[in-house]
Parts: structure tokens; sequence; C-alpha cells
């Protein structure tokens, strides 16, 4: 993939990237556009289980010939019944046909069973098939695209589909090749008893095409219009209903409140998809009488050769039958065209995607060594989109190895941003960061990401065992039992792991039978854990002890300069007695460097830092807050 094709420098204030791409859905599609979606859906439903498929299918022709084995046995055995010239009802030509006639029904009874497991076995495998592709995407895209409402739109879309309508895709395929095959048959059957009867009985396929196309086409666009709408409405559903929320929920009393937001939301759907309803009632109503229409033009037109004497009374009785079949037939076949269609214009929302899976793919790029000896960086700018300003806006600083560099400043004056551009996570707006004096745009993120480790303030609380919340930070190491254990030690999280219930395999959460959970100073040593387990020379620390108290911020930062000696670190929080042993300090307002130095330097020079600093001391020792 060409790097060019890449969302580069995409979050400049007012600026789209692709994850904004979003099209209204058209008001109608060209028919090579219909099939060509239509293909990439039988296109997944044979890469999720060709067998399954093929077997399935076999099941479907198999039960489509019977049935049409079926009409014509009927027919010869009511002709051999009426026969003036038998001599017995048992004679052996009944005999025959009525035991035929007995082993086709099980036939098809048979081949309709196996079909409906295989057809679950196989709408299954297509929705995992399809839910992959899309984990695929959301797994590779930037840090930039979870800043874009856009991109979750699209990702609400997509997920429907993948767990939906890839599966409707594969049971309409399925149904559409028995129905289409039983209709065949059928056909076939009545061209030999009474071929008059067969275009009459086929045109009831034009009014409920005209009526399940566009029904298909309003229900998709009333979907589109509703995405934002459902994605809050999903939210808040999460809020009143997962643990996360239910303490503060319950105690604000919340909860009256956010019911009735949702509530209100859910009501505006309804009455939407009411009017929606009502159109599509008057549609499927005209299409049904008109269809109704041809179905009884078929039984006067039989009667009318009955009269004429042009059938036999089992020919006759066999039209019938086939006439009713063949309208039963024709509408399950036109019913499974329809939800084809319908699921080709999501299938359109899955694809477009998929479409930003090459975006999302990283370039050949040089890989990036394993740390540096200096990092520079040079007129950093970054803008959030949506923004009106800068989150950082020309921020030039260095970080030595094996230094501990401190970054303060009050909130909203860019760190955590910073951190986020010096680890990789997103791609500055302009400006430079250099690696030995090697852009890092030269090389791969992914390779850059292996020599960093970050801890942020709000770090994932993972429900998973406590081996495995240690050995997400280095995955590929993660069967290591020896580092994960010496990982917990460094972070003094050995000693209450080893006394849960389960010890390092107790999960780490009450929503699983057999989990616990833990106080925010054992998740915040979880969380150091991680980092010490990953063991990347460039360290970033973002404020992860904001939510202690300082005696325990304190001996957590005691722990983390003894693990991390000789590492590079960047430590990033708002409570200035934790940086006081830095190597530098760097002082950030609105998004630029005003002051670095020492703790002692800037003192010294009684700015910024110093009358910050003076005033978190003095709160902190109960005195009026003076500059020093």
């Amino acid at each position: 993939m060409a790097q060019e094709s890449r969302p580069r420098n995409s979050a400049a204030a007012g600026a789209r990237s692709p994850y904004d791409a979003i099209r209204r859905p058209p008001p109608d599609r060209s028919l090579g556009t219909t099939l060509q979606l239509i293909r990439t859906g039988v296109g997944i439903v044979w890469e999720a289980d060709r067998s399954a498929f093929i077997r399935t299918a076999i099941a479907q022709v198999v039960g489509a010939l019977a049935l049409t084995f079926e009409l014509v046995l009927a027919e010869r055995l009511l002709d051999a019944i009426v026969d003036p010239d038998r001599q017995t009802f048992l004679s052996s030509d009944i005999g025959f046909l009525f035991a035929g006639l007995v082993a086709v029904t099980v036939m098809l009874g048979v081949a309709s069973g196996v079909q409906n497991e295989l057809a679950l076995l196989l709408g299954e495998r297509v929705g995992r098939q399809a839910a992959d592709r899309v984990l695929d995407v959301t797994g590779a895209v930037e840090l930039d695209a979870y800043e874009r409402p856009g991109f979750f739109d699209r990702l609400q879309r997509a997920r429907f589909t993948a767990t939906a309508r890839n599966m409707t895709v594969a049971r309409s395929i399925l149904g559409l090749i028995g129905a289409g095959m039983a209709s065949a048959g059928v056909v076939a059957a009545l061209l030999a008893v009474a071929p008059l009867l067969v275009p009459i009985g086929l045109l009831v396929i034009v009014p409920l095409w005209f009526a399940a196309s566009r029904n298909s086409r309003a229900f998709h666009q009333f979907t589109h219009s509703m995405t934002a709408s459902d994605r809050e409405r999903n939210y808040l559903w999460n809020a009143l209903t997962e643990k996360d929320f239910a303490k503060e929920v319950r105690a604000y009393g919340s909860a009256p409140f956010l019911r009735s937001r949702h509530d209100a939301l859910y009501d505006g759907r309804i009455q939407q998809l009411r009017g929606l309803v009502s159109y599509r009632m008057r549609r499927t109503l005209v299409g049904s009488v008109a269809a109704s229409g041809f179905t009884a033009a078929t039984l006067a037109a039989l009667l009318w050769m009955i009269d004429r004497s042009w059938l036999t009374l089992g020919g006759a009785g066999a039209a019938l039958l086939g006439s009713l079949v063949l309208g039963q037939r024709v509408r399950s076949a036109l019913n499974h065209v329809a939800h084809l269609y319908e699921s080709s214009l999501f299938l359109e929302d899955y694809t477009t995607f998929l479409d930003l899976m090459p975006l999302a793919e990283e370039p050949e790029l040089p890989q990036a060594p394993p740390g540096f000896d200096l990092l520079e960086v040079e007129e950093l700018t970054f803008t959030y989109p949506e923004a009106s300003k800068p989150a950082v806006a020309g921020l030039d600083l260095t970080i030595r190895a094996g230094e501990v560099v401190a970054l303060v400043g009050e909130n909203g004056s860019g760190k955590t941003t910073t951190a986020k551009l010096l680890a990789g996570l997103h791609r500055p707006t302009s400006g430079r960061i250099l690696w030995d004096g090697v852009d890092v745009s030269a090389y791969g993120l992914a390779t850059l990401r292996e020599a960093v480790t970050v801890v942020f303030q709000d770090f994932v609380r993972w429900y998973l065992p406590a081996r495995l919340n240690i050995g997400l930070g280095r995955v590929r190491a993660m069967d290591d039992e020896n580092r994960i254990r010496a990982a917990a030690r460094k972070a003094e999280a050995d000693a209450f792991i080893s006394e849960l219930d389960e010890g390092y395999d107790t999960v780490l959460s009450r929503l699983f039978a057999g989990g616990t959970d833990l106080s925010l100073g054992q998740w915040q040593r979880m969380a150091l854990a991680r980092a010490f387990f990953r063991d990347a020379p460039f360290v970033i620390m973002d404020e992860p002890t904001a939510a202690l108290d300082p005696l325990a911020e304190y001996k957590i930062f005691q722990t983390v300069r003894e693990a991390l000696h000789g590492h590079t670190v960047l430590l990033i929080s708002h409570r200035f007695s934790s940086v006081v042993m830095a190597d530098r300090i760097y002082v950030l307002s609105e998004g630029r460097v005003v002051e670095a130095g020492s703790h002692d330097e800037l003192m010294s020079r009684n700015g910024h830092y110093a009358r910050l600093f003076s005033l978190q001391a003095a709160a902190y020792l109960g005195e009026d807050a003076e500059p020093v």
C-alpha cells in the first residue's frame, strides 16, 4: 500500500478524514451495483464454510427434485386410481406409485431437515467471518478514528451488518437455491400438464417485487437515519445496566433522568418506525392484492381448461396442486430475493467500513530501533478533530536516554496529548519527533510502539485472570510465568495476587463466577506490573497515580524509581511533589513549553512553576498560598 494513501496529518482543525466519509444511502441503486454487493455476500458465505454451503445447496436441490417427483407421482397415482380398466385398488401400478410417493415425501422431509441444520451452522460461520473482518479494521485504524463520531456511526452499521445481515445473506442464498429449484421443478411439471398456467402464475413476481424493493430501500434509509440516535440510546442502556456506572448512578440518583432520556430516544424511534411501517404496509397491500389477482387468473384458467376437458382428472389435480405450490415457491423465492436486495443495501455499509482497512495497514517502512540515545521534539503541533485550537502548539523538548523527564502544567495544557504523540498513538499535524536525528514517521508505527510503554491515568482494568492482566503488557511473552511473577513483585502486587482464591488465575471482576475485585491502589499496581512486564526502554507515565492519596502515590513512585532504573522515563503528573527528582522538568501552558529546567533551577526563577509549586505546597501545609 502506498504511504500517501494513509490519512496522515488528518487531525487539523476542520479537516476531513476517511473516517468522516459517511454517505447517505442513495434513493436508488443500479442493478450492477446491487449484483456486485450480492456477489460480495456470496463470497463471504463461500469463504466462511464452502463445505457446509455446498452440502446445504445439495440438500436444497434434492428437496426441489423431490418436490417435482412428488407432483408427477401424484398425477400418475390419481390417474391410476380413476382408471376404469384397473382390476383392483391395490394393483401393481398403484402400489408402485404409492410407494414411490411415500419415498419421495420422506426424502423431501429429510432434505429439509438436513438443510435447515446445515444452514444454522453456516449462518453462524458467516456471522463469525464477517465480525472478524470488522474487528480487523477496528484493531488497525489509527487512534484518530476514535476521535470522530462519523467513525462510530460507520462502526455501528458495520457491526449490525456483520452479525445480522451477512447471516441473512447466507440463509437467503440457500433459501433462494431451494425455492428457485423447486419453482423450476414445478414449472417443468406444469409445462408437461398445463403449459398455459406457467406464464400467468409467474406474473405474481411483478407486483411483489415492486413492493418489496421499495420497502427495502425505505427500511435501509430509516436505519441509516437512526444510527446516531441508536448509539446514544445504547450508551444510556449501558449506563443503566453496567457495573462501571452503577455506583455513581445510584449515588446521584440520576437513574430517572437517564431512563427518561433513553425512553425519549426509543419513543422517537418507534414514532418514526410507525410511519415507515404504515408506508410499507400500503406498498405490501398493493403488491399482495395485485399478486392475488394473478393467482386468481391462474385458477380461472385452470377451471376453463377443465371445463373444456383439456385435462384428465389426475392432470387437473396435479395442475391445481402445482399452481398452488408454484405460487408458494415463487413467493418464497421472491422473499429470498427481496431479503438479498435489502441485505445488499446494508452490505454497502459493511463493505465501505472494510474499505478503511487499506488505509489502516502499515506501509512497508523500516523497523524502528529498539530505543534511542536522544529524543528531540521540534515545533510539534496537534489539533483534535472539530477542535477550534491546537492541543499542542509548537512544542519543543529533548529527552536523553536514561533520564527522568517530567511534564507539568494545568489541566488542558497539552500534557496527555504530548504523551500520545511521543508514544506513536497520534500523528502530528505538523512538526517532528526525532529519534537520534531520524524523524519517527520514517519508521513503522508498530515497531516504534514496541520500544514504548505507556501507563495512562485511565488505564484499563481487564476483567480477566490476574496473569493475563499482567501478560497483556507483552502478548508474545504472556506464557512466561516467571517473568509475570517478577513484574508483579516489582510492582509490589505479588503478595495480594497470591492471596486471591485462585492466585494468578483469579478473574479480576465480580461479573464472573469466582471472580473478585481490587482496590484502586491494587489496580494501580496491576497497571504498573503490566508496564514492567513489557520492559520497554522508553516509559511514559501519564498521571498514573492521580486518583491516589499522597502517601500511596509516594510509595508507588518509590517502586517506579527502583524498578525503572536505567530506563528513560517521561513522567506526567499534576502533583509537583512527584517530579522534584526529575532530571529536567518542562512546564506546559496552552500546548507550549513556557519553562524548562531542574526543580531547583525553576524554583530559583520564581516563575510559573514556582508559583504552582508554592500553591500546592501551601494547600498541603494548610498555609496561605504565597508565591516564593
